[in-house]
Formats: C-alpha cells, structure tokens, sequence
C-alpha cells in the first residue's frame, strides 16, 4: 500500500470560491469598495454548482432539487444527516444497523456525498452519524448527477454547504436536555478579523451525550469546526478551514434483531429489544483540512480551485448473531442461533482536488455559460481484522437477552485483512445556451479515469475502467413564472463490490430521464411535477456472506470473509410533486410526494425494500398575533415493504411518524424550544433491507434553550 497523501498538501493548496456567483462578485468600483462588497457576496450569496455545475438557481435548474435550510434544522431538532434526510422529499434512509446506515432516491442507492459543490465518490455506506451543526444548507439533487461527479448515479446526490464567516460579529449557544438522558451543547461563533470585514472566522462546536431506545446502546458525538476566508487582493479571495468529528457508540448492533421463527411466525418482541453484547463498540474519528481561493479573473469570469484532505479512522468490536443454516429460531424453544465476534480497524485518506472556470459570454443576442473543469479524487485504505479466540457460542433461548451471555472475547494480532487504492481522474464540462429569452439549451460531458488497486482477504479486487458521461438538457419558460424541462444522461457507476464468482461486479451502466414543470409564485415559493425513468444494468445486490469455498456450512466456521453481490437490471420509473416556500405571510411548507416503480429484468418487484409511496412534510407556523411564538408539523408516511426471506417474508405496514415543536422568544436574543418526534408512538422496522431488523425510535421529547447575542 502507498503512503497516505499528507495532509500538507491540502493545506498548501489553494482553492476556490465557486459558489459565489460571478455577476455578483463582479463590480467596476473602486478597490476599496470592491474589497467589501466582494466579501460580502461570497458570504451571503454562497450558491452550490446545483446539477449541471453551471450559475441556476432552483427554478432554472432542469432536476428536482430540494434544500433544507439551518433555521429548518435547528427548528426541528434536525441534528444528524439520517434524521434530516428522513424529512427530504424522495430520500430514503435505510439504518440496517445502529452504526450503519444507507440512503436511497428513485429506488437506487446514492453514493455521492459533496461537500460545497465538491465530492467524494467513494462509496455509499455511512458509519456513525453525522453531524449537521456545520451546514448552512443541505441539498439534495435527485436524478443523474454525472456532470458533478463524473459517475452517472440515477438516484441523486446530497450537497452540504458549510457555514461561513458572516459581515458582523455573531455568537449563538444551544442547550439541550431530553428523552434517554439525552445532553447537547452547541456553541457558534462568527467574528470579524478585520475592522472592513474583509477577513473573518467562524467557529463552531457541538457536544452531545445520549442513551438510546435500544438495550445497551449509548452515543457520545463531539464536533469541532473552525474556518477563516478573506480577500488576498480585489479579485482573489481565500478561504481554510478544518473539521473534526468524533462518535463514539457502545452497545451496538452488528447486523440486526431477527425477524422471523423457521415455521414463519414473526417473533414477537419489545421497542428496546436488541442483540448487542453489552461489551461492544464502534468508534469513527473524521479530520478534515480544505482550502478555497476564487480568482475574478473579470466581470464574468472566475476561475476556482480546491482541495480537500480526509483522514478518517473506524475502530469496532462487535458481536452478530444468525440462524443456524437449515434449522432456523425454533418457535417453541427459542433456540437456533450462533454467535459469532469480530474485532477490526480501519483507516482511510482520501484527497480531493478540483479546479474549474466559469463565466458567461455573449454571443447571437444572447448571454450564455460555460463551465470547464478537471479533478482528482485518491482514497487509501486499509483494513485490519483481529481473529477472535472465544465466543462462537450457541445462544441461549431468544428472545429475553441482558447482554452479558457471552463475555468480551480475547482476539488475536491483527492481519491486514483489505487494502483498497482507488483513483478517479474527470474532465467535465457544460454549457448553456440561451436560443431564445425563455429556451435555455444545456450540453455537457464528463469523461471518468478509474483505478481501484487493492485486496480483500487474499482475493483481488482491483479493477481499471474509463467512461463517459454526455448530458443534455432544456428549461423552457413557457409562460411568466412556468418552467418546463427535461434532462437525459448517460449512467455509468463504479461499483466496489465482489461479485459470487470473488471477481470484481464491475461497473453499471444505463440511461436516465426527467421531464417536469417548476411553477413559481410569490415569496420565493416553487411547485416541482417531475416524472423520471431510469434503466440500469449489472446493478449491485447483496447475496451472501462468504469465505469463498462454496460450501454453506451449518455454524461460525462458515466464515464472514466476503459480502458477495450479483449483478441485476432494474428499471425505475415514477412521479415527484413538490412544493416549498413562504405560502402566506404565516405560514411556511415543505412538503413532497413520490410515487416509485421497480422490477427487474423479469417484471418482478425488484428492491421491495424501498417504498414505493411516500409523503414528507415540515411546516412552519408563525402568528402575527403571537409574534414571539412559533410552531411547526412534521409528518412523514410510507406505504407497505417487505423482505422475503428463507423461512418468510419480512413486512413491515405502511405507517406515518408525527412530530412537531414549540418555541417561544422570553427576549430579543433568549428562546426556549419544545421537540416532539413519533409523537403518537408509532411502532415500526427501521429498515427491511436484509433478513434483520430493529425497531426505530419510539416517542422522545427534547427542550432546548437558545442564546443570541
């Protein structure tokens, strides 16, 4: 394995301010002058490079696009990604485990994460939670995403735009106490480093400490955040900063509950009811280091950089249970199931860099705009397994557990288990045409380079493949304030998985399609129809735990080596309605609904996981006649999933999750808040996505108290 990327590098490189936008930077004043108010609008005018990497806004945009906002988050308690993401229109979230969660739109997995404008396309399991106290916005871009990230995903991508220095000096603190001994603490500072304004920093941390609904289970999450930007001359600006996140977990579940007795009866059990040996853990540390600089090269082009240095950690002892193969949990005993220990750590560096240049042009009448960019992404990985000695243990009858039947294992010294080097080289491109003042014509391409190097318990996973992916769309303003659109592109997506014959799966490939209408109206609100398609082959789908013999045997020594994937064609097609903004001077809505359809190469359901109707709603109530009061309504509804398992089908109903929250302003900088989530303690499967499951968050309540000043 190569050393990993110092972490120097991202530090000395400089990167970009793209998501400013370039009119806006642009002024004809003098350089006094123009040094404030180019600050200014890189701060307040941060813009994501959206779907097609060119300067859109939402309404010009030819996807669906969605953003949750930071007033949204703090509101509602919106505190880690999986509880945010579980509010957006679309998004599925899917935490198989207590530690380990993936998400889904348009019934595919999405597998790029970005980071203001810029990502990381490695891979689309997250470990532990993450934390939102840092973004400004999320945002979730639905539909093919391979002008952004050079790996035609049909299901989308999630953007989280960091908070910034603000133009005046600003400090916040958040208390929060409630449901399972839950305690947070988040502190936000934002101060001028200059008296113009032109040089500031922003700081911000969270502290959170809480017991969950499960037996056994705790989280302790810290998080530290710290960002300087300033202008080194009139047309250059620069900004840095670093990123910690440190989440620890014990009690936690490795693999899930099980669902069903080997006649086929659902085992009945409580909320709390979990798995977990009392000895077991998780641990996740995340540091990053990113540098931006933007250089207004004129009044309409600005050419960016950036680098990014990711330098994460994943410690675990963990403990999984299973059926005994061909005899399943006895009904009447309770008895059937193995244990089976496992101790590993891993480590990841990732580096990101990217350079692009934007502007606009006239030419036949029109303005038009054209984005060029190229990038390098490197991840490096290395895994170590630590063979475990004892604890391969007939379990006793289930359920009825206190997480002590079997003690903490001893385990041997580490192997080097897995090494994985991936590189990804991209140049990427689009351009908007202006045909007419209302018909915007968008042409792109990314042409993707892709190495993956590495070895998974002795067995080869490297792989060496190229691709490109066009894009062509179209906005049309067909009257005041009504946009129809449409988007086609190409799908070819990386997979780093092990097909059943222990040789890479390889890549998937297909065609993605979006036609819709956006409908804007007065205080920013926007109505979205889409309807979307998607045809896909060779897509990834869990099989089987492996050691690679072929031989299913009956107890641990069937070891779990390998997850193994085959490849299957799916075709995806369906509908999304939208509608977000200040609907009265009172009143303000979120609220989506998608309607989704799977099969498979055969026209079976494919993927009977993922709902196939659902319905997301934030609302936001303020009275003018109580002005120092404010309320809002969540509520999300699913219809019916299922697994089908061997010895049944796994089902979970359709159900519809309430919560909402209070608060109240005592004095101008002085609030107090009241959280409510599952409020009529809905009881439900977090996830069918495998053979095993656990039941999601019964009713919690959390009050806060918020400081301004």
């Amino acid at each position: 394995m190569k050393k990993p990327l110092p972490a120097a590098i991202a530090g000395a490189v400089l990167a970009y301010c793209a998501l400013a936008t370039p009119t806006a930077l642009a002024q004809p004043e003098a350089a006094s002058a123009m040094e404030e108010m180019i600050i200014t609008a890189i701060r307040e005018d941060r813009k994501s490079r959206g779907a097609t990497g060119l300067d859109l806004s939402v309404y010009e945009t030819p996807q669906s696009l969605s953003i949750i906002n930071a007033q949204t988050m703090q509101d509602f308690g919106l505190t880690n990604i999986n509880t945010l993401l579980k509010m957006a229109t679309g998004v599925n979230v899917d935490p198989t485990e207590t530690d380990r969660t993936t998400y889904s739109a348009r019934g595919f997995d999405i597998t790029s994460m970005h980071i203001d404008g810029v990502g990381m396309p490695f891979g689309n399991l997250i470990v532990g939670d993450i934390d939102t106290v840092i973004y400004e916005n999320v945002e979730i871009i639905r539909g093919s995403n391979g002008l952004i990230t050079g790996l035609g995903n049909p299901s989308g991508t999630i953007n989280y735009v960091r908070k910034r220095p603000t133009n005046a000096l600003a400090s916040s603190i958040k208390l929060t106490g409630g449901s399972w001994d839950n305690q947070r603490a988040e502190v936000d500072v934002s101060v001028p480093l200059t008296e113009s304004g032109s040089w500031a920093a922003r700081a911000v941390l969270a502290y959170q400490d809480a017991d969950g609904w499960l037996d056994h289970y705790s989280n302790n999450r810290q998080v530290a955040y710290v960002v300087v930007d300033g202008q080194l001359t009139d047309t250059v600006t620069l900004a840095a900063g670093y990123t910690h996140q440190d989440n620890n977990s014990d009690g936690v579940l490795w693999g899930a509950v099980p669902a069903l007795y080997n006649d086929g009866t659902a085992i009945d059990y409580n909320v709390s009811t979990s798995t977990a040996m009392d000895w077991t853990y998780w641990d996740t540390q995340s540091d990053e280091l990113f540098a931006e600089l933007g250089w207004q090269i004129s009044d309409h082009w600005l050419l960016t950089t950036s680098a990014r240095q990711i330098d994460y950690q994943d410690n675990s002892e963990i403990f999984y249970v299973y059926a005994n193969t061909g005899v399943g949990l006895d009904a009447a005993t309770g008895l059937g199931l193995l244990g089976y220990p496992g101790k590993y750590a891993d480590e990841r560096d990732s580096l990101v860099l990217d350079a692009s240049l934007s502007g606009r042009f006239n030419a036949w009448g029109q303005q038009h705009q054209l984005q060029f960019g190229v990038s390098s992404a490197r991840s490096e990985s290395e895994g170590l397994s630590y063979a475990a000695q004892s604890g391969f243990d007939v379990m006793p009858p289930f359920p009825g557990w206190n997480g002590r039947e079997v003690p903490r294992p001893a385990f041997a010294a580490p192997i080097v288990s897995a090494e994985q080097d991936i590189d990804l080289d991209r140049i990427y491109g689009s351009l908007l045409l202006a045909l007419t003042d209302n018909l915007n014509l968008i042409l792109g391409a990314s042409a993707v380079d892709y190495t993956n190097d590495g070895v998974s318990y002795g067995v080869p996973t490297s792989a060496s493949e190229d691709g490109t992916n066009p894009y062509i769309g179209f906005t049309w303003e067909v009257l005041d304030g009504l946009n129809a659109y449409g988007s086609y592109s190409d799908i070819y997506q990386p997979q780093y998985v092990l097909g059943e014959d222990l040789n890479p799966l390889g890549s998937a490939e297909g065609k993605s399609y979006e036609l819709g209408l956006k409908k804007a109206f007065a205080n920013n609100t926007l109505l979205t129809l889409a309807l979307f398609r998607t045809e896909q082959s060779n897509l990834e789908e869990f099989k089987a735990y492996g050691d690679g013999d072929g031989i299913d045997d009956t107890d641990y020594s069937d070891d779990f080596d390998y997850s193994l994937y085959r490849g299957i064609d799916v075709e995806s097609e369906g509908v999304e309605i939208e509608l977000a903004g200040q609907i009265t001077g009172e009143l303000r809505l979120q609220a989506g609904y998608t309607h989704l359809s799977l099969e498979d190469e055969n026209g079976d359901e494919a993927r009977t996981f993922i709902p196939r109707n659902t319905l997301k709603l934030l609302m936001t109530w303020q009275p003018q006649a109580l002005p120092k009061l404010a309320m809002g309504l969540s509520t999300r509804w699913q219809d019916d999933i299922y697994f089908d398992s061997a010895y049944g089908r796994i089902q979970q109903d359709n159900y519809v999750v309430v919560g909402g929250y209070a608060s109240y302003a005592i004095t101008e900088g002085l609030s107090v808040s009241l959280n409510v989530d599952n409020a009529f303690d809905e009881e439900y499967f977090s996830s069918v996505k495998y053979e095993q499951v656990y039941y999601a968050a019964p009713r919690s309540v959390n009050v806060s108290a918020s400081w301004a000043f």
